[in-house]
């Protein structure tokens, strides 16, 4: 990591006052209930409108909500979360004038209010008054000291301010509270490099890339994308040599359509490491989606050059001449991947189903039925075994097969198709009746149009 491109995250953090607001069915009765002697139907308006707000604003509707707020305000002025929360719908719509208004009313009301000094703060940053901003961020500071977030925009004002020193004391209180802050960690990071602490931003540096990196790993494994994509940018922002956050990258801009991006990164990544097995293999995996045989097979071949012994390689090797339509070249792949790695059910799966195929029946039987063997849950070796068992007219052997495919997926249409076929060799009609209306209840097109040219009700 000696090459950084280093910059300052600057932000502003709004305190996230429209989440967590909804009032429940059940809570606005009771609310009603213990409002209906004192306020009567004004307090149960008032409460609606603000429910009404909070709900608009989460949706992205400002204007919307405030418009709610202003009815709730109307009806009660002393409402410091109406004022509050309409102040912060006029920030988010770039009204600083009509928020520092709403909230200054928030804080009259209710003086203790940290929540209006701190977005009090973010509107006095964003018109660049940063010293009013400053003493908006202390007092909230002073109300809840467990405020991250006031700590973090006090440090953005302060580097406005020329004070760096206090704004290094900020961000340190941030990683405090938040050791997974990253933007906290390389703002930390930036001050220390322009005060001549090397080792420290280094470090600071370090942090920002590790955290990032983290998140970006959690958010894409929960399919938030874009957000994931955001932090691996700003990894490679300070360390665009790092592998990990290239590969990591390039498979997020592959999930996102964005081909041409994550071939550069696969690219960059080996490029920097030409000896990385993961970018050769993610760059086949691309390749095969661009129906570049050719290219995702040279690929696999220089990671098996690398690591030959990577019974995964082979593997996915293999994967790609079946998708080609190359069974025996896959059948050889998967052999290999097998010596390697004898215990993988998913190996003998896949070759059985390269030798089915190639018509080896027999040798796919044998792959299938140590493939159970291995993982007896596995519904599809169970039920390619009953196919297999089927078309060599061992007929109750390929019903206990697929027996064990629905015992196992009960919604496995396939399976009750299949069985289906097999009961009505075997004489059991009756059976194969009840199994080929459970196919088509399951949605299995050809099961249905089985059974309306036979004119039997399976709806």
């Amino acid at each position: 990591m000696n090459n950084f491109s280093y910059r300052l995250i600057l932000s502003a953090i709004l305190f996230g006052c429209f989440q967590n607001q909804a009032i429940s069915a059940e809570k606005k009765t009771n609310l009603r209930a213990k409002t209906a002697d004192a306020a009567g139907a004004k307090v149960n308006a008032r409460i609606d409108y603000l429910q009404s707000g909070n709900e608009k604003a989460a949706k992205g509707d400002a204007k919307g909500a405030i418009a709610d707020y202003t009815k709730a305000i109307s009806i009660g002025k002393n409402n410091a979360k109406a004022y509050h929360n309409r102040g912060m719908a006029r920030l988010i719509l770039k009204d600083q004038k009509g928020a520092l208004s709403d909230l200054a009313m928030a804080i009259k009301i209710d003086p203790e209010y940290a929540e209006a000094y701190h977005n009090s703060g973010v509107a006095k940053s964003q018109m660049k008054d940063f010293k009013g901003a400053i003493a908006d961020f202390s007092k909230a500071l002073e109300l809840n000291p467990k405020m991250a977030s006031a700590y973090y925009n006090r440090a953005i004002a302060r580097i406005f301010s020329g004070d760096t020193d206090g704004a290094i004391a900020d961000f340190t209180k941030v990683v405090e509270m938040q050791p997974a802050n990253a933007d906290a960690w390389n703002n930390r990071g930036v001050l220390k490099r322009k005060m001549g602490d090397k080792d420290g931003a280094l470090a600071d540096f370090v942090k920002a890339v590790n955290a990032w990196f983290q998140d970006g790993i959690a958010k894409a494994s929960k399919g938030e994308l874009k957000q994931a994509l955001v932090d691996y940018d700003k990894v490679l922002a300070i360390s665009p040599r790092f592998v990990d956050a290239l590969n990591n990258r390039g498979n997020v801009k592959n999930a996102m359509g964005d081909r041409q991006g994550a071939m550069a990164d696969f690219d960059k990544a080996i490029e920097v490491n030409p000896k990385s097995t993961l970018a050769y293999g993610n760059r086949a995996l691309l390749k095969a989606q661009l129906k570049d045989r050719e290219g995702a097979l040279a690929d696999y071949d220089k990671a098996i050059g690398i690591d030959p012994k990577n019974a995964q390689l082979h593997f996915a090797r293999g994967m790609v001449q079946e998708l080609f339509g190359n069974h025996a070249d896959a059948v050889g792949d998967f052999t290999r991947a097998i010596k390697l790695m004898p215990d993988s059910f998913r190996f003998y799966l896949s070759r059985g189903n390269s030798n089915y195929f190639l018509g080896k029946k027999d040798d796919a039987l044998a792959d299938y039925t140590k493939a159970v063997e291995l993982e007896p849950k596995s519904t599809d070796a169970w039920y390619n075994r009953g196919v297999v068992l089927a078309d060599k007219k061992e007929n109750k052997s390929s019903l206990e097969a697929f027996d064990k495919a629905i015992e196992l997926k009960p919604d496995y249409a396939n399976a009750w198709f299949k069985r289906s076929m097999i009961k009505s060799i075997l004489g059991n009609e009756n059976g194969a009746v009840e199994d080929m209306k459970t196919a088509a209840k399951l949605g299995l097109e050809p099961a249905r149009k089985i059974l309306n040219e036979k004119h039997i009700d399976w709806k």
